[in-house]
Formats: structure tokens, C-alpha cells, sequence
């Protein structure tokens, strides 16, 4: 049996593999690298762009990545080193007529399928 250098004798994975320790190492130097920037990075200019609709960064060849939940945004969308943070710009009144629609809908009534769209923005990261 050929084994890799991330594993014990038994096959499974050593839990402080020679892989894992040169993994924390990059993360160490990569948390000193953020905290050493962190003054230096207040004092880069923060750019401005017009923001996007998601279904046009869809066309354009953008794809969807997951986001967590900081920063409110819903998902991500990415294209070669451009990234942009997507978000709900809904209105109450919109949001009230889709759910009138679709309660009227689950009631069996028939009422006319026509509803606002949902719109989603995405704002280019920086």
C-alpha cells in the first residue's frame, strides 16, 4: 500500500501531518501579515463603480459563489480576479404584492401571475 505523507501507518489521516503543520504555518503568517497591514490598510483609498444587477454579471460570464452571512450579502459572483457581493434591494410595497399574489394563489384563487421582480445588486469588492 502506498501511502501519503499525510497519513499514518494505518492509512488514515495523521491529525498533525507534515501537510497540516505547513498549512498552520501559512495561516499564522498570513494572520501576522493582516494584523502588521491592518494600520497600512486604513490609508488605501476606497474606489467607487456603479453597482451591477446580478442577471447582468450572469450574462457577462459571472458565476454565483457562496458568501457568509457578514456583510448581509446573499451571495457572491465572480469572474477572473473581479468579484462583486450580491444584495436584496427590495421594496415593502413589492414585497407586499408578491405575497399577496401567491397567498391568493395557495387560496386556489386565480389571480394574475404578473409580480415585481426581486431585485439583487452586487457592489464590486475592492
Amino acid at each position: 500500500m502506498v501511502r501519503s505523507q499525510d497519513q499514518d501507518q494505518t492509512g488514515a489521516d495523521a491529525p498533525w501531518s507534515p501537510g497540516i503543520i505547513a498549512g498552520l504555518g501559512t495561516l499564522v503568517l498570513a494572520i501576522g501579515f493582516c494584523g502588521a497591514s491592518a494600520v497600512a490598510a486604513s490609508e488605501f483609498e476606497v474606489g467607487e463603480s456603479e453597482f451591477r444587477f446580478s442577471s447582468d454579471l450572469a450574462l457577462e460570464g459571472f458565476t454565483p459563489f457562496a458568501t457568509s452571512a457578514s456583510g448581509s450579502a446573499i451571495y457572491g459572483m465572480r469572474r477572473d480576479t473581479d468579484q462583486y457581493l450580491c444584495f436584496i434591494a427590495d421594496q415593502g410595497d413589492d414585497q407586499a404584492e408578491r405575497q399577496r399574489v401567491l397567498l391568493a394563489e395557495l387560496a386556489g384563487e386565480k389571480p394574475q401571475r404578473t409580480v415585481p421582480n426581486i431585485p439583487v445588486v452586487c457592489i464590486l469588492t475592492q
